[in-house]
């Protein structure tokens, strides 16, 4: 549909940006952080997550969450209201770790005060997680008085599922020597927000985007659970979307000059890449 779009509602790594620690050193050391805090930096980065809308076979819009990290409170208070979003109609998680769950609990708002329940897409992996670390949301029996987020497990596997209309693709990608996380395509959109590998089977879903989102955590120095910057721009050479965006970055990164460099890489070699920033918003066909 044409008034379909996606919204980054985060673009930061797990601790987000500004690191406290880097605003109160003493003297201050840090470019960034102190810049990202002023109003309107796109600087700012909170923990990495999307919003999908559009339109359902019945024409009503649709909001589709991918991950409601630690931070998600504070984007939804700043991003919903100014994109118009009323409803949450569905959250998909990549994994488990506190920036893709951590925001569970907040759910609540929602499902005390506009709707009834959330359908939450996952793996039994992280249903299994969940019932440890958020055992009161699936057990309510046990949950003190003043109501608790009422989602409805939704278990999925490596295969597409339907989430009112919309075809999601999962991605299975590596996020370090332990953990597999989901990446997911939805339409001519590939999002792997938190990867290290992509294997050769997931990859042959991934080919021919006109979106690609992809995991750079930083600059330099490599990490064992993402890829930093010239590891994601390998792989988007790999895949050659004919737009790209990076996520899930640290205060190594600042927005504006570093996207002046990756510019760059357009004119040399048709590489269209860029930082992703909180709100930014994308028009997309769905």
């Amino acid at each position: 549909m044409s008034d379909s779009e996606i919204v980054f509602l985060g673009t930061g790594t797990s601790e987000g940006v500004p690191r406290v620690s880097c605003l109160t050193r003493q003297p201050v050391t840090c470019r960034v952080c102190p810049d990202a805090i002023q109003p309107g930096s796109p600087n700012r980065r909170r923990n990495t997550s999307l919003l999908i809308r559009y339109r359902s076979p019945e024409g009503d819009l649709k909001n589709v969450a991918i991950d409601v990290g630690k931070f998600f409170y504070h984007s939804a208070i700043e991003w919903f209201p100014k994109v118009g979003v009323t409803t949450l109609d569905g959250v998909i998680l990549t994994h488990q770790h506190a920036d893709a769950v951590g925001g569970l609990d907040d759910l609540r708002d929602w499902t005390n005060n506009v709707q009834k329940a959330i359908p939450l897409y996952l793996r039994q992996s992280e249903m299994d997680h969940v019932g440890k670390a958020f055992y009161w949301l699936v057990d309510t029996s046990l949950a003190s008085p003043g109501g608790v987020s009422k989602l409805d497990f939704q278990i999925i596997d490596e295969k597409p599922f339907d989430v009112f209309g919309l075809t999601i693709t999962p991605l299975p990608v590596d996020h370090g020597p332990r953990t597999m996380a989901f990446g997911y395509r939805f339409g001519d959109v590939v999002y792997v927000s938190d990867a290290s590998g992509i294997p050769d089977a997931t990859a042959e879903l991934m080919n021919d985007a006109e979106l690609m989102v992809m995991d750079a955590l930083r600059p330099a120095h490599p990490h064992g659970s993402h890829f930093i910057l010239e590891e994601a721009l390998e792989q988007l050479r790999r895949f050659t979307p004919k737009r790209a965006l990076l996520v899930d970055m640290t205060h190594d990164f600042d927005h504006v000059s570093t996207n002046v460099e990756l510019a760059k890489l357009k004119e040399s070699e048709g590489l269209d890449v860029q930082l992703a920033y909180d709100g930014q918003r994308i028009p997309v066909e769905l």
